[in-house]
């Protein structure tokens, strides 16, 4: 691996456990037992290593990932899909949303990249819901479908912050994520029809296993 990507990872590795207020790039560049220097060399400061972290790693991942709508798909199965990207992308890159305001606000880079693509996710969960919509599952009115993805994204975005905030000792771990997902389902849930309502509960089931199996190993 080149030394570039070492740095990366290894920022990664360090703002998630120690928070990225925390650490500075001395501490990253003593974690990989290298010179300041050295680092200075691939990153003009934190901030730049933040925002190559977005680019190439959390940006892709959330992009990359990102289911389409298919008519080959069932629309269920795209928006459990959707779920599984956005938290997973939350699990690996937690530090990020952990401090989402404070991070746009030093970098405007950031800002503009970051903005970008939650555009795109919007233009993306609106597909994904509207498909729902033509099988039936769920029902809103047209008038409802910008707030309904405004408050998707919301929960999505910022339900890392909310539960940190809620508890004294806090541990992220897997469980976190898949409770975040049965919230988006809760959400969901008073706009199921007749007809989604067995397909909408499999996957709160499915979820709330996965939830409590995790629960069950600490």
């Amino acid at each position: 691996m080149k030394t570039r990507d070492k740095i990366i990872h290894a920022s990664i590795e360090l703002f998630n456990e120690q928070g990225e207020r925390n650490v500075t790039t001395n501490h990253i560049a003593s974690h990989l037992e290298i010179s300041p220097g050295n680092l200075y060399y691939h990153f003009r400061n934190k901030e730049d290593i933040i925002f190559c972290i977005y680019e190439e790693y959390a940006r892709k991942l959330l992009l990359d990932s990102f289911p389409t709508v298919s008519v080959e798909d069932k629309a269920l199965d795209i928006i459990i899909s959707y779920m599984d990207t956005v938290f997973q992308a939350m699990s690996k890159f937690h530090f990020f949303y952990a401090s989402l305001p404070v991070l746009l606000g030093k970098n405007p880079d950031l800002r503009t990249r970051y903005v970008e693509v939650q555009e795109a996710i919007s233009e993306r969960l609106s597909q994904m819901l509207l498909a729902l919509r033509d099988e039936s599952m769920i029902n809103f009115a047209d008038d409802e479908l910008a707030d309904l993805v405004s408050i998707l994204r919301l929960v999505n975005t910022f339900w890392l912050s909310f539960y940190q905030s809620q508890r004294v000792n806090v541990k992220i771990d897997a469980s976190v994520f898949y409770e975040g997902v049965l919230k988006i389902l809760v959400i969901l849930k008073p706009y199921t029809t007749q007809e989604g309502r067995d397909e909408f509960i499999k996957a709160r089931d499915m979820y709330q296993k996965r939830y409590e199996a995790v629960l069950s190993l600490d």
